[in-house]
């Protein structure tokens, strides 16, 4: 849920054993040997959550690493005073124009 509501890059493993071919890897078998992050993990902390990935006994569940960052939309100028996609504005063909004849003073 939370990497759905995130904005920007999110990774997702799923543990999602195979009850036609798997009869080892069980229901049962993930119950035993997988465990939530408890309160005090901070998914802030890159080594610990890189610590908390490659441990097996238990497999860790939760938010392991969470890095909150301004996304590439929010890095653009053309989206700093109006949010609404490019594709769905009106252009000022005018305004255009005089935009690329000023940039192409600059070539000759």
């Amino acid at each position: 849920k939370e990497a759905i509501r995130h904005r920007g890059y999110a990774l997702v493993d799923i543990f999602q054993p195979c009850v036609s071919y798997n009869k080892i890897n069980t229901f049962g078998w993930f119950k035993n040997h997988t465990a939530y992050l408890d309160g005090a993990h901070d998914p802030s902390d890159r080594l610990r959550a890189f610590e908390a990935a490659i441990r097996t006994e238990p497999f860790a569940l939760g938010v392991l690493y969470r890095h909150v960052k301004p996304t590439f939309e929010d890095s653009l100028v053309a989206y700093a005073s109006d949010k609404r996609p490019l594709y769905s504005r009106r252009v000022d063909a005018v305004r255009l124009r005089r935009a690329i004849e000023a940039a192409g003073q600059g070539f000759h």
